[in-house]
């Protein structure tokens, strides 16, 4: 049984060393090669004072030399530190005020800031990835199943972010999973913009192509280009936020094909949008995965089912059917620590149907926070042995599919009801000239907030809006609604509640 995540790549290498491993801009390399690379940079920062237990920021953005280093942080039993690289500055500092780093790894060119940036200069160990590295003996570092192999931070919008402890046991689970769901094969070239993914891609023999493009400003996204950059590289499985699949179908007037999968997820998925990617990718196999960065995934559901959902104003968002290794129950809304009593379930679990905060528990249930008992006792239920994730979403169980009704935090109260600002969401996006809008509550104030095409008109978006009867006092117009920097497909509320207040009182 492989303990340490890193010994399936290299088993994978040694099945499929002539095949490409990763495609990065003009650079490409094999399986073999790779291998060789991730046990040369193992010895090279073993020299330089990084052993195992060591935790190293690795601010490298994606590319073949993050999979280097990472797979070689592994190999030595080090902690992967790993911050997006579309992160601030405030974010960056902290996340390393929840975890204090023992060196930074990162690209030549980017060396000089580790030196001037307050995050960094604190940091004992700098260290480059030296292009050439001396090939000398390599030997794997042992480690305890439940060691800690990489921290990743979460996208939470207010207060400090929570760092997930991702253990090595808890990433072969993930990859375990993520194989038998995505299904990629030795032949399959794999388009990713999720690093994570990426890694869990390395084991199958795949290639991982990773897709090319600003993460830091994602409006900017050619999806013209990025077809073509498809078409070019005969990609067969794309893997990617809803947002970025959504600009491939406003361009596809090319044929793809070798296409024969798209999964996205991340964001919620409209019946609008899953008939759109359904009809600019018919002979594709074209899927929606939920979950989270704590479990991944929960459920999946193929979009022509998707987009057989019409009446979502009394189900929710259907997600599919809950995935087989997943335990899921559906509890009483709180923002709350919850601690079980001798009753255990009794007073939190609620009738089938209703809608309620959704909780999991499985193998690759994340289930512990890197220095954090703060976000772990409002994340998870101590069951026993078994620990529960708190997803923070809401939804209900209808025939054994779940639907969603939008984040806990942002249910409306309507009497003894919710309003789902999920499900407004969804009415407001049928709404003809509606780029994106919202319903959120403000000083008891609900306001229906929109984002309009350049050549739509209010007033006719007004009186549409008015038909359906969405309880509001105010609309308001803004040029853009927040949105979160991972995905580019969510709404950060928070954000937008300040962006209200600053219109208010200027």
């Amino acid at each position: 049984m492989k303990i340490n995540i890193v010994e399936i790549f290299f088993s994978t290498a040694e099945q499929f060393p002539k095949n490409k491993a990763i495609v990065f801009e003009k650079e490409e390399i094999t399986y073999a090669q790779l291998s060789e690379k991730v046990q040369s940079t193992a010895q090279y920062l073993t020299s330089k004072g990084i052993t195992q237990s060591s935790k190293v920021l690795v601010f490298v953005p994606m590319s073949i030399k993050l999979y280097q280093t990472v797979l070689a942080l592994f190999a030595i039993g080090a902690i992967v530190v790993f911050v997006d690289e579309w992160a601030d500055l405030k974010r960056l500092n902290k996340a390393l005020k929840v975890v204090e780093v023992d060196a930074i790894v990162t690209l030549k060119k980017y060396a000089w800031l580790t030196y001037i940036l307050n995050p960094f200069r604190k940091i004992p160990i700098k260290l480059g990835i030296p292009n050439t590295i001396k090939k000398a003996n390599f030997e794997l570092v042992k480690v305890v199943p439940n060691s800690t192999a990489l921290i990743t931070f979460t996208t939470g919008s207010t207060g400090i972010p929570k760092a997930a402890n991702r253990t090595h046991h808890f990433l072969t689970e993930q990859f375990r999973i993520l194989k038998q769901e995505i299904g990629a094969i030795p032949e399959d070239q794999c388009l990713i913009t999720l690093p994570i993914v990426l890694l869990s891609i390395l084991g199958t023999g795949a290639t991982g192509v990773i897709a090319k493009f600003n993460q830091k400003k994602p409006e900017k996204l050619d999806g013209r280009a990025q077809l073509k950059f498809i078409q070019q590289k005969n990609i067969s499985i794309i893997i990617a936020s809803p947002y970025f699949v959504e600009k491939l179908t406003s361009n596809n007037q090319l044929e793809l094909p070798e296409l024969k999968q798209i999964l996205t997820g991340g964001a919620p998925v409209f019946p609008e949008l899953a008939e759109k990617i359904s009809a600019s990718f018919p002979k594709s196999l074209n899927r929606v995965a939920y979950g989270s960065t704590e479990a991944e995934p929960i459920s999946v559901i193929d979009m022509k089912d998707l987009v057989q959902y019409k009446n979502l104003q009394s189900t929710g968002i259907p997600v599919g059917k809950i995935h087989s290794e997943i335990e899921l129950k559906i509890i009483k809304i709180t923002k709350n620590d919850i601690q079980l009593n001798s009753n255990n379930w009794q007073d939190w679990e609620i009738q089938v149907g209703n809608i309620g905060e959704i909780i999991v528990a499985g193998p690759h249930v994340l289930d512990q926070y890197y220095n954090s008992e703060i976000a772990f006792k409002l994340n998870k239920i101590v069951d026993g042995q078994k620990i529960w994730h708190r997803t923070g979403d809401s939804g209900r169980l209808i025939n054994n599919e779940l639907f969603l009704t939008g984040k806990c935090d942002q249910l409306i109260e309507n009497g003894e009801s919710y309003i789902s600002t999920f499900l407004v969401e969804q009415q407001l996006s049928e709404v003809k000239g509606v780029k994106m809008g919202t319903l959120i509550n403000v000083n008891n104030q609900k306001i229906i907030v929109l984002e309009i095409e350049k050549d739509a008109i209010e007033l006719e978006i007004v009186k549409a809006i008015n038909v359906l009867n969405i309880p509001n006092q105010k609309i308001e117009f803004v040029s853009k609604i927040p949105r979160d920097p991972r995905h580019y497909s969510k709404i950060e509320y928070e954000k937008l509640k300040t962006l209200l207040n600053t219109k208010k009182n200027s």
